[in-house]
């Protein structure tokens, strides 16, 4: 088995619709994984924390995109009424991408009142996350077309261990100049031009997006109906029970998450360069064990994969946890390594999970549907987050022993959802596999 595998010429080239489709695809991930940590994650709660903006603020504006992407329940009847959709998709992810990351980065420059810029924040977030719920099922659709069943697996395995490298090479090189910044009068001046860099990529991946081929778009009725983005789904027994899986690891994953980088950088000390080195790790995990998840995959299917990564994977939320500012340098090290080793299994099966039963026909309704759970699930999951931020505050209960802040004990939560979403998996496996379901016939 080779460790290095090259990309297959047939995977990526430019020789034929679909490769080129998928080389599009790859571009578009590079350019949103670099996006993804220059205007997310750390720096965006570093932007957030420069402007006043405290924990549960950050809380309120972190689920303000979930409660817009709701509004993901009319693209089918605004999408449908195209047959050719592909300017409509780009021009709303233009003004998607100048909204969410030109637009946010102004107001602080335009708006003094602390309490005014908290609510342009939250209302120009807003309206750029319902652009993006009513186009964005259209180009998951449209772009479905270039990545068959057959090479499905292999395509997401490449195109992770691709823009992993791309995006968080760029993001080490940020945090060092950050840090290296960190005590000079240029500190907040460098977080906020990495979001005019961001916005200058988000240009290019805008006009890539309209490069490939688009394909006819199967359905049952001539005329859309609102009504098919629930009925339909709900007459699939699969893809209801898919959605159940995804609601339930959406919903565990979304309690801590918008909270966390606020504690590792407030509570425990941790550096942008050390963060960003660790997470490092991840492609070259993803370069060597892509090998062993690709034939995992193929021998015991998504769902069976994903159940037992995320057993496996359930401690280590446990020890992030108990990571504080005087044990980071080893448990934090430890447990992010062995996260990212877990992670190539987890990650590879959960990226293909909503495709795995996704019918052929009326696939906009259907996305359209899938789309909507995993927003609901992230919003509530945010909702319970901060509501226990808010109402534990700066009061540590003691467990074991050791004081946990309230952001340790929302990773405990997390630790608990990776328990309960392989129960499911394994209670309802004969009708969540496709093979299992042909077996059974």
């Amino acid at each position: 088995m080779k460790r290095f595998p090259r990309l297959h010429s047939s995977l990526f080239n430019l020789h034929d619709d679909r490769s080129r489709g998928r080389c599009v695809m790859l571009t578009s991930s590079i350019i949103c994984a670099i996006n993804t940590w220059l205007t997310t994650d750390i720096f965006y709660t570093s932007f957030l924390m420069i402007y006043g903006i405290d924990l549960v603020n950050i809380g309120i504006i972190a689920f303000i995109p979930y409660i817009a992407s709701c509004f993901s329940i009319f693209s089918p009847s605004l999408l449908e009424r195209f047959q050719k959709r592909r300017w409509v998709l780009v021009g709303g992810k233009l003004l998607y991408y100048t909204l969410n990351i030109l637009g946010i980065t102004l107001v602080p420059v335009i708006v003094a009142d602390p309490t005014l810029r908290v609510v342009c924040f939250a209302s120009i977030i807003f309206l750029a996350n319902l652009i993006n719920a009513l186009i964005g099922s259209g180009i998951s659709i449209w772009h479905l077309n270039f990545i068959p069943e057959h090479i499905r697996a292999d395509y997401f395995l490449k195109q992770s261990t691709i823009s992993s490298f791309i995006g968080i090479g760029i993001s080490l090189i940020s945090g060092v100049v950050a840090d290296a910044l960190s005590a000079s009068p240029y500190a907040n001046t460098i977080i906020i031009l990495f979001r005019y860099v961001a916005y200058g990529l988000a240009l290019i991946d805008v006009i890539v997006l309209a490069l490939p081929k688009e394909y006819p778009y199967p359905r049952s009725h001539d005329r859309p109906r609102l009504r098919d983005i629930v009925t339909m789904p709900f007459s699939s027994k699969p893809f209801m029970l898919t959605m159940l899986v995804i609601v339930l690891h959406t919903f565990c994953t979304n309690v801590p998450t918008s909270f966390v980088n606020y504690y590792l950088l407030n509570n425990v000390g941790v550096q942008y360069t050390y963060i960003y080195a660790i997470n490092m790790v991840y492609p070259f995990m993803l370069l060597f064990l892509q090998p062993i998840a690709r034939r995992l995959i193929n021998r015991f299917g998504w769902f069976k994969v994903l159940a037992v990564s995320m057993l496996i994977h359930a401690p280590s939320w446990v020890a992030y946890a108990c990571v504080t500012g005087g044990n980071y340098l080893w448990l934090f090290t430890a447990t992010r390594i062995f996260q990212h080793v877990v992670g190539v299994c987890l990650n590879t099966a959960y990226s293909n999970i909503a495709y795995v039963n996704l019918p052929p026909r009326d696939q906009t309704n259907y996305y359209s549907f899938y789309l909507l759970g995993t927003n609901m699930s992230a919003f509530l999951g945010m909702m319970l987050g901060t509501g226990l931020i808010a109402l534990i505050g700066d009061h540590a209960p003691i467990l074991l022993g050791m004081p946990f802040t309230s952001v340790q004990l929302l990773l405990l939560i997390q630790a608990l959802g990776n328990l309960v979403v392989p129960v499911v998996i394994f209670s309802c496996f004969r009708m969540l596999d496709p093979n299992a379901r042909l077996a059974a016939k």
